[in-house]
């Protein structure tokens, strides 16, 4: 039998932190799915919508590497009622040579955080105008934080805006961050943001949501939710 590495969230947050070198993985990861004969099956999806709970397992096998991982994400979006966090969730990581697990990632979701984050750094990189100062963002849970920390990684972000349903806990949020980050952070009204920015801001949008987070001005809504690929 071969050795098995497990590996808590708090070893994990020692480990892999929220930088640069995460953003090149995660960039690597886009290339790859995009130009090499990456093997990714459909997600495995298992709703409860009586606990308005859902399971989600994600893989895929790039070419070239040595081992692959298999993740279960689930997310009980009625869990904080009970003081519990909506999602966790575990990695396994296999070899892909021979099948067998060598590490088991006990992160309750924080792998998936980092990379959610890097995923909008990456897309911010690409997309957004290299002196972007300003940013806007919706919703004030985990990834309001993150998401602003990884643009700070790619782009000169002076100061951040956020729009959330909830005001008290924007406000929370804008705070919590203007100490964390050193910079002017500051919730908006509650009212629906201008579906225009100017030309020295950038937008980003990450929030889990499962009624709609903006309402265009002809009524069409859209929810904002964090990529799903690669897992």
């Amino acid at each position: 039998m071969s050795r098995m590495t497990i590996l808590t969230e708090a070893e994990l947050r020692k480990i892999v932190t929220l930088d640069l070198e995460a953003v090149a993985c995660v960039e690597n990861a886009f290339r790859a799915l995009a130009t090499l004969p990456v093997a990714m099956p459909p997600i495995l999806r298992l709703d409860m919508p009586e606990q308005r709970g859902e399971v989600d397992v994600k893989t895929a096998y790039v070419p070239g590497i040595d081992g692959f991982a298999i993740k279960i994400s689930p997310g009980f979006f009625d869990n904080p009622k009970l003081g519990l966090p909506s999602v966790n969730g575990m990695m396994v990581l296999l070899s892909a040579k021979t099948g067998l697990i060598e590490a088991l990632l006990l992160d309750n979701g924080y792998l998936t955080d980092i990379r959610t984050a890097a995923a909008g750094a990456v897309a911010a990189r690409h997309l957004s105008r290299e002196d972007s100062k300003v940013a806007a963002i919706f919703g004030a849970g985990v990834q309001a934080g993150l998401q602003l920390e990884a643009l700070r990684l790619v782009r000169p972000i002076e100061e951040a805006r956020i729009w959330a349903r909830d005001a008290a806990k924007a406000e929370a949020t804008a705070a919590r961050l203007r100490e964390q980050l050193g910079i002017l952070v500051r919730a908006e009204p509650a009212r629906m943001p201008s579906t225009r920015t100017r030309s020295r801001r950038r937008s980003c949008a990450w929030p889990i949501s499962m009624s709609p987070t903006a309402r265009s001005r002809r009524g069409a809504s859209a929810s904002f939710t964090m990529p799903s690929r690669p897992a």
